[in-house]
């Protein structure tokens, strides 16, 4: 897999001071399947595997998703703050970024991104709309894996595109759609 912005392979951000990270491409002979990466940067708890299922189903939804590689990053506020400024200019901290990868530069043509999610941020979010913690981490996953995938959210029509297709996401793996 080539380097990615946060989970240490990477040119941007190096080291990653010990983090819990998992890697697996679940094997099914003849069969293509997601490579995901899930890495914990930050103190809470958080079931990855359940992150990597939410993060499989995403892609096999979407078309040339099976084959795509993808790191799914967890990060406090405080360093989502830092990469927000740093990438995007702005010094809120915000609830997940996408980073696009994939490019001639790189050692596979399979790799799409990195999507790193705010789980403190996350948290907050889901209190302020009376959902659960899961839920909020798997609309905040499947939005940044639809950036990854081109969807964008700048223009009105561009948003109510996405924002329909989270809630087809969300509903195809029993979740509410509702909470887009």
């Amino acid at each position: 897999m080539a380097r990615s912005i946060l989970s240490g392979r990477h040119r941007h951000l190096g080291d990653l001071n010990g983090s819990r990270g998992e890697n697996s491409r679940d094997s099914c002979p003849g069969k293509l399947m997601a490579l995901i990466a899930v890495t914990n940067l930050q103190k809470r708890r958080i079931d990855r595997k359940w992150l990597k299922r939410i993060a499989g189903s995403v892609l096999e939804l979407e078309p040339g998703g099976k084959e795509k590689e993808i790191d799914v990053v967890l990060v406090d506020s405080e360093r989502m703050k830092e990469l927000n400024e740093k990438y995007r200019g702005r010094t809120a901290i915000t609830d997940v970024l996408a980073f696009p990868l994939g490019d001639d530069l790189t050692p596979t043509k399979n790799l799409l991104g990195e999507v790193v999610v705010c789980v403190e941020k996350a948290d907050e979010q889901a209190r302020e709309r009376k959902h659960s913690m899961k839920e909020e981490l798997a609309l905040l996953l499947v939005h940044g894996i639809l950036h990854l995938l081109d969807y964008g959210d700048e223009k009105i029509e561009e948003r109510e595109i996405m924002q329909e297709r989270e809630r087809e996401i969300l509903e195809s793996l029993g979740m509410r759609g509702n909470i887009v």
